[in-house]
């Protein structure tokens, strides 16, 4: 049987979690603010490692935290997750999910891509084993044929679109 003390107690508790409820004035519950809170969350889920010590990289994820502001954290991480990676290994191997990535995606994020690109290339020379690109849309397949003119034929060799079965 619970007593009406018990009730009063509930009750008081009740108040008390409504009242911390209804406070948000630390907290708005924005876009913004959420995706604050989730970015370290969202990037191991956009950057991380398989248990053979294969890199994945989901470009799904990129689209949520990538400002301007945000690309060096970004790429701090992916180079962090590459030398985890190389402690344990002489090469590294990357699994680029590119699922959902457009024109519009690709010319958005032009300067991360070459600000990423620079650093790889600079800061991890001659340690990719290969690059498998999953779920390229038709027109990366054709934008990569361009560009891979401008890639020294031994990285060219490194990079293999996966095509959707």
């Amino acid at each position: 049987m619970i007593s009406s003390t018990s009730y009063e107690n509930s009750d008081t508790i009740q108040r008390q979690v409504n009242m911390f409820f209804s406070r948000d004035d630390h907290l708005k519950i924005t876009k913004k603010n959420i995706i604050q809170i989730c970015f370290s969350d969202i990037l191991c889920k956009l950057c991380f490692t398989m248990h053979n010590n294969d890199i994945v990289l989901d470009y799904r994820y990129f689209k949520f935290i990538s400002t301007p502001d945000s690309y060096e954290k970004i790429i701090d991480y992916i180079v962090f997750t590459i030398q985890n990676v190389l402690k344990k290994q002489e090469t590294f191997i990357f699994h680029v999910n590119m699922n959902s990535i457009t024109l519009l995606h690709i010319e958005k994020y032009f300067p991360f891509i070459q600000q990423i690109s620079e650093v790889l290339k600079t800061t991890f020379p001659d340690k990719l084993n290969t690059c498998y690109i999953y779920n390229a849309p038709y027109i990366f397949s054709k934008l990569f044929s361009v560009v891979s003119m401008f890639i020294d034929k031994k990285t060219q060799q490194k990079i293999q679109l996966v095509e959707n079965e």
